[in-house]
């Protein structure tokens, strides 16, 4: 064999090796759970429901919003 063609599957080889790696290996720790799957924590309120309306998220900073309404 040439050493173009051992290179090659030397470097195949590590890539295996690395994408092997990262399928298997997760980050979630060990006995708290993926934080991915943990839900958003919202206070109910005094009867024990949750808030159903939604917030609204703030996109633009409040003196950027005042100009644009003012136009």
């Amino acid at each position: 064999m040439s050493f173009k063609i051992k290179r090659s599957f030397l470097i195949f080889g590590i890539f295996l090796i690395f994408a092997g790696l990262a399928t298997t290996s997760t980050s979630c720790k060990v006995k708290e759970g993926c934080p991915i799957n943990e839900e958003a924590h919202v206070k109910p309120d005094k009867k024990g429901n949750l808030p159903s309306g939604g917030g609204r998220s703030q996109l633009f900073p409040k003196k950027m919003r005042k100009k644009m309404k003012g136009r």
